[in-house]
């Protein structure tokens, strides 16, 4: 059963604790600058959103890296940067239309969204329930129900 992160913007509260948690996970220190979720701000409209990879079908950011870099781990559904193929072009930052992809800023490589290999750090610290990993099913059932309430059929 395929899962997949749900971001709810009108849930998250901006404390930003899933960064620090993303970044903990895979770089071994608290900073938003090594997170592979970012939440945007907007300030003038009391607004958090947290942008995070949205795992495309045909993802862009795959298809033009030169050096196969930006791909999924063979038989697993995530994704994955191999860094020591990445040459740091930037092809994947241009092309993302979320802006998901980051470049890690030692490094110099692409950094995405990998779900921490199918257990995302960032749903366990959000206390807001603004992140959550669930089976694809649950998403799509939650979106036709608040469909339907959006247009008062229930």
């Amino acid at each position: 059963m395929q899962k997949v992160l749900v971001v709810d913007p009108n849930l998250c509260t901006g404390c930003r604790q899933c960064e620090l948690a993303c970044s903990y996970h895979h770089e071994g220190f608290y900073s938003p600058h090594l997170s592979r979720i970012r939440v945007v701000k907007f300030e003038d409209r009391c607004l958090n959103v947290p942008v995070v990879c949205s795992y495309c079908e045909r993802p862009p950011c795959e298809e033009v890296c030169p050096t196969g870099a930006m791909s999924h781990a063979v038989g697993q559904t995530y994704a994955v940067v191999v860094e020591e193929r990445c040459i740091g072009c930037k092809e994947c930052v241009h092309v993302c239309p979320l802006g998901a992809v980051g470049i890690h800023p030692r490094k110099g490589t692409a950094m995405r969204c990998d779900l921490c290999r199918g257990d995302p750090a960032c749903v366990k610290v959000c206390t807001a329930g603004a992140l959550k990993f669930e089976p694809v099913e649950e998403e799509v059932r939650d979106r036709r129900r608040a469909r339907a309430g959006a247009l008062g059929l229930v």
